[in-house]
């Protein structure tokens, strides 16, 4: 005698039970009907990168070397023509020079690093050489600022465009503190850094 007994889900398979009995024995067995399968294609190729720290620091020094070189240029053309002992122009191209000091000093600090980060020391201490330079240059040109800011004051007298002036005076009179201190500081720092190796 054999009884089947089937059942199952709809999209599951279907399992059939045979029972067999006879003699006093009973012997069961699974067979197992697959439902029809839906081909489904998938890309397995997943898009992945390979890391390199080496060309991503590569890329941040050719970046650096662009902000640094068109920053400086721009710095350096407002001191063209020059008009030495005017204090109109050695106020105005000192507060122009500090006002354009953020790109160079972007691309000087982005070069710096990956310096460092590729282990070049060469390059770091040439850098700290530049920046060392230039923090002494800055520190001489803010001292040509202030001698000639009670010229301008004096020559000012309208109460808007003397507050404007204020305003001007102290912006550059912090720059010329802040940038000379902090590139001296990381000029020292990058020289001991590839000093010890």
């Amino acid at each position: 005698m054999v009884n089947r007994i089937a059942g199952g889900t709809r999209n599951g398979p279907v399992r059939a039970k045979h029972v067999t009995g006879g003699a006093g024995t009973t012997a069961a067995s699974e067979d197992t009907v697959s439902a029809p399968k839906v081909l489904v294609r998938e890309d397995q190729t997943k898009l992945t990168l390979r890391p390199s720290a080496d060309t991503a620091w590569q890329l941040v020094g050719l970046l650096g070397l662009l902000f640094a070189g068109v920053g400086w240029l721009d710095v350096l053309l407002t001191w063209y023509p020059p008009f030495w002992g005017g204090a109109e122009w050695e106020f105005g191209t000192v507060t122009a020079s500090f006002n354009g000091l953020p790109v160079p000093a972007l691309g000087m600090g982005l070069l710096l690093a990956s310096a460092i980060a590729l282990g070049r020391p060469w390059m770091v201490r040439v850098l700290a050489v530049a920046l060392a330079v230039i923090a002494i240059m800055l520190a001489a040109a803010a001292l040509l600022y202030v001698t000639n800011v009670p010229i301008a004051l004096k020559t000012v007298e309208e109460p808007l465009i003397r507050t404007g002036l204020k305003k001007a005076i102290v912006k550059t009179l912090g720059q010329s503190v802040a940038y000379p201190i902090v590139f001296l500081w990381v000029a020292v720092k990058s020289w001991r850094h590839a000093k010890a190796g």
